[in-house]
C-alpha cells in the first residue's frame, strides 16, 4: 500500500523580474531575468548572460542567482576590478568568490560607476531590478542641455508630460543649478522619490540618479531624462519586521515577521489570542511603525510616507449602495472624494470611472439604477467602487463582522474579485470558511498567514505562511477555523500549541543558500 506524504516545501515559480539597464548608448534596454544569470562587458570572449557596453565593467562583472526556496533573486559582485553599488552601497569582498550575496528587492538600483557617485563616469552603467516593470515597457528620451526648468506632470503646458493619472497635474520641477539639479515636489497628491527616499519639499539631484514619480520612472543620465509612462502598475509587498515594541521597547508585540505577497493574492490573516493581528496591520499601513521595512512596489513605505499611503489603506466593513443613484453617479460620487478637485478635472474623473467600468465589465450598466441591478451585478460595482482610486494593498480588518452568513459570503466574494484586478487583499477575519467559491467550493483565499503568541517571549511570530491547502496540512486540520484551536491557549479553549507550530514552521523553512 502507497504511504502519501505531506510535502511542505515546494520550490517557488521563477519570479517575473526584469532589469532596467542603461550603458553609455544612453538606450534603455529592459531584460527578462530567467533564473541565474551573469553579467559582464562586450568583449571577444565568451559572453555573459546580461552583457553592456563599457569599459569599467568587467568580463565577468557579477552574477544574478535565484533562490527557488524562497523565491528572490540575489546579486553578486565577482570581486570586480570597480565593484558594484546597491542603492548607494558599495558590495564589499567576502570571500575568493566576490561579495555576500545582496537581496534584490523591487526597484532597487544596481550601479557601476566610480567611489564618487555624484561625479559619474562616462562609462558608468545602471541597472534597476524591477518586478512590477513589464520587459516590453516603452521609454523616452528627452534632451536636457538648453533648459533650466523642466516642469514635469499631466498638465499639457509641461514640459515633460506624463499620462499617468496618479501623477498631478503639475507634479514637480526640476532645476538646473551649478552642480546638478534640485527637484521641487509641487504638493503633489502622491509626491516624489528620489533613490527610493521620498522628498521634503525639494532634494538635490545628481547624474544618474533615479527619481520616482507615481508610477513613471526618470533617470538622470547627463543631459538626458529617460522616462516611461506605464499603465497603472502591479507589484508586490513585502513584509520585513524584526520587531514591534511598546513601552519605550520593554514590551515586544511581534517579532520576526517575514513574508511577500503578489498582485492578484487574497491574504487570510489568522491569529491566536494576542498574537498580533491588528499590530501587523497598523505597522503595514505605517499607523503604527515597526522596526523593520515594508516595501510596495520597491518603495520603502516608512520612508516614502507621504507618496505612498494612498496606495495602502483599509477597506470599510460592508459597502450600501444608495439604491435610487445610478451606477455612473455612484462611481462619481466616490471619484470625487478619491480624487481632489486640485489634481483632477471632471473630465478626468470621467475618463477614470470609464476605466474602471471597462475593467470590470459594466460599462453596459452605467445608466441603471441600483435599485434595477442583480445581486451579481450589485457586487461588481462595489468592486468598482473599491477601485476607482489607485489603492494596490486593500487590508480589512474583519470586514463581515455582524453579517448574516449569505452576507459574509457576498463581502468575501466582492474583496476576492478585488484581489482579481491586480490588486493586493488581506483580511483579517473569525470566519475563513465562510469564503467558498460556490461554483468549485473551494476557498477564495490562496494565500494564509498565521501568527501565533510564544509562551517564550510573549509575542507574536509566524506560525505559518503559505497557501490554504498546505495551512491545513500544516496544523493537521480540515477547516481553517480550526487552526486557531490548535494555538489559542488552553485557558480560551484551545490546545497551547503555539510553539509547537512555530518552531515547526521555522524548522520547515530552508535557510537561504547566500548570506
Amino acid at each position: 500500500m502507497e504511504i502519501s506524504k505531506t510535502v511542505y516545501y515546494r520550490p517557488a515559480p521563477v519570479l517575473p523580474a526584469t532589469l532596467l539597464i542603461v550603458d553609455c548608448t544612453c538606450k534603455p534596454r529592459v531584460v527578462p531575468l530567467r533564473g541565474d544569470m551573469t553579467f559582464g562587458r562586450i568583449y571577444n570572449g565568451p559572453p555573459c548572460n546580461i552583457t553592456v557596453r563599457s569599459a569599467i565593467v568587467g568580463r565577468r562583472h557579477g552574477e544574478f542567482v535565484y533562490d527557488d526556496s524562497e523565491g528572490v533573486y540575489y546579486y553578486i559582485d565577482n570581486n570586480s576590478l570597480n565593484g558594484t553599488y546597491i542603492n548607494g552601497v558599495k558590495l564589499e569582498r567576502y570571500n575568493e568568490r566576490g561579495s555576500r550575496a545582496c537581496r534584490l528587492n523591487d526597484g532597487d538600483i544596481i550601479r557601476v560607476d566610480r567611489k564618487t557617485l555624484n561625479q559619474p563616469h562616462p562609462e558608468a552603467v545602471i541597472m534597476i531590478f524591477c518586478t512590477s516593470l513589464r520587459y516590453d515597457e516603452s521609454w523616452k528620451l528627452f534632451n536636457t542641455s538648453r533648459l533650466v526648468n523642466i516642469t514635469i506632470g499631466r498638465g499639457e503646458n509641461n514640459v515633460v508630460r506624463l499620462t499617468d493619472l496618479a501623477t498631478s497635474r503639475e507634479h514637480a520641477i526640476l532645476r538646473r543649478e551649478q552642480v546638478g539639479w534640485t527637484i521641487f515636489d509641487n504638493n503633489s497628491q502622491n509626491g516624489v522619490s528620489v533613490n527610493g527616499r521620498e522628498v521634503e519639499n525639494s532634494s538635490h539631484v545628481s547624474d544618474h540618479d533615479v527619481i520616482k514619480i507615481a508610477n513613471t520612472t526618470i533617470i538622470v543620465f547627463g543631459n538626458v531624462l529617460i522616462y516611461n509612462n506605464p499603465k497603472e502598475s502591479t507589484g508586490n509587498l513585502a513584509v520585513h519586521i524584526e520587531k514591534k515594541t511598546v513601552d519605550f521597547g520593554r514590551k515586544t508585540l511581534l517579532s520576526h515577521i517575514d513574508f511577500q505577497v503578489d498582485s492578484g493574492d487574497f491574504v487570510l490573516i489568522l491569529g491566536g489570542s494576542g498574537a498580533g493581528k491588528t499590530t501587523l496591520v497598523k505597522a503595514i499601513l505605517g499607523d503604527g511603525k515597526a522596526d523593520g521595512r515594508i516595501i510596495l512596489n520597491g518603495q520603502n513605505l516608512y520612508e516614502n510616507f507621504k507618496s505612498m499611503k494612498s496606495q495602502i489603506g483599509l477597506v470599510p466593513q460592508f459597502l450600501t449602495l444608495r439604491v435610487n443613484d445610478t451606477v455612473k453617479d455612484t462611481l462619481m460620487d466616490i471619484a470625487d472624494i478619491k480624487l481632489d478637485r486640485k489634481n483632477y478635472s471632471k473630465e478626468e474623473k470621467l475618463r477614470r470611472i470609464n476605466e474602471i467600468m471597462e475593467k470590470v465589465g459594466i460599462t453596459n450598466l452605467q445608466n441603471r439604477l441600483i435599485c434595477q441591478l442583480s445581486g451579481g451585478q450589485k457586487k461588481k460595482v462595489s468592486v468598482a467602487y473599491q477601485l476607482v482610486g489607485f489603492q494596490k494593498v486593500f487590508i480589512c480588518d474583519e470586514p463581515d463582522s455582524g453579517l448574516d452568513a449569505a452576507s459574509r459570503t457576498q463581502q468575501m466574494e466582492i474583496l476576492s474579485e478585488i484581489a482579481g484586478n491586480d490588486k493586493i487583499v488581506m483580511v483579517i477575519t473569525h470566519e475563513p470558511d465562510d469564503a467558498i467559491d460556490v461554483n468549485t467550493g473551494l476557498s477564495l483565499f490562496n494565500k494564509v498567514i498565521v501568527l501565533a503568541k510564544s509562551t517564550k517571549d510573549n509575542a507574536g511570530h509566524l506560525a505559518f505562511f503559505g497557501n490554504v491547502d498546505e495551512a491545513k496540512a500544516h496544523f493537521g486540520v480540515k477547516k481553517l477555523q480550526d487552526i486557531m484551536i490548535q494555538i489559542n491557549p488552553p485557558y480560551e479553549g484551545g490546545k497551547g500549541r503555539a510553539d509547537y507550530f512555530i518552531d515547526k514552521f521555522n524548522a520547515m523553512q530552508r535557510r537561504p543558500m547566500y548570506e
